[in-house]
């Protein structure tokens, strides 16, 4: 049996593959659109296995690693932006106020689906017009939830991160060192 990561995160892959992981990519491509109106915790939840199922339909003998990250601002979930001009409305909005970064992976063995969530907050600066405009134009930000990424940003964006830095990355790595989930990869 082996391990597929459904994912098209670099920093999801870095991360797997310093825990010593072995593994293929096969990326889903599945609509993440809320159609349901989920809440940010089922939301993340569901896209995540979402995406492991996805890949595991055609790869029934192989073990599936998916994930998902949002963020969360007073109960909005606020995904990747589309255009520059979406990442500068999201990150004003975040400017100057706490989120929630909710990161969740989920694993799909035999058909059964094990999937861990958690939660890191996040404070961001408060910021001008002129420093967001300054950020979006030094860094990619259309592929990453709340138009940020942790790695490039911090002394640029944040005041204050309470949780887990991996989790923030896309990766919830405090609550996977003791979990199911890597019980089951380590056996494989």
């Amino acid at each position: 049996m082996e391990i597929i990561l459904a994912s098209k995160s670099p920093r999801r892959r870095k991360i797997f593959s310093e825990l010593g992981y072995h593994f293929n990519i096969h990326p889903s491509e599945i609509d993440e659109e809320n159609k349901n109106k989920l809440l940010p915790d089922d939301y993340v939840r569901d896209i995540s296995e979402k995406k492991a199922f996805s890949v595991w339909e055609d790869n029934r003998h192989n073990a599936i690693v998916a994930g998902d990250t949002i963020i969360n601002l007073k109960e909005k979930i606020i995904g990747k932006p589309k255009s520059t001009e979406e990442a500068f409305k999201i990150i004003k909005e975040l400017s100057n106020q706490t989120h929630c970064v909710m990161s969740a992976l989920s694993l799909v063995v035999n058909g059964k689906v094990n999937t861990i969530v958690d939660h890191s907050f996040v404070t961001f600066k408060n910021l001008s017009d002129d420093d967001i405009k300054k950020y979006i134009s030094s860094f990619d930000i259309l592929d990453k939830a709340g138009a940020y990424n942790i790695e490039e940003c911090e002394q640029f964006l944040i005041k204050k991160i309470d949780g887990c830095y991996h989790n923030i990355v896309g990766f919830p790595l405090r609550k996977f060192k003791s979990s199911e989930i890597e019980r089951i990869l380590k056996k494989l």
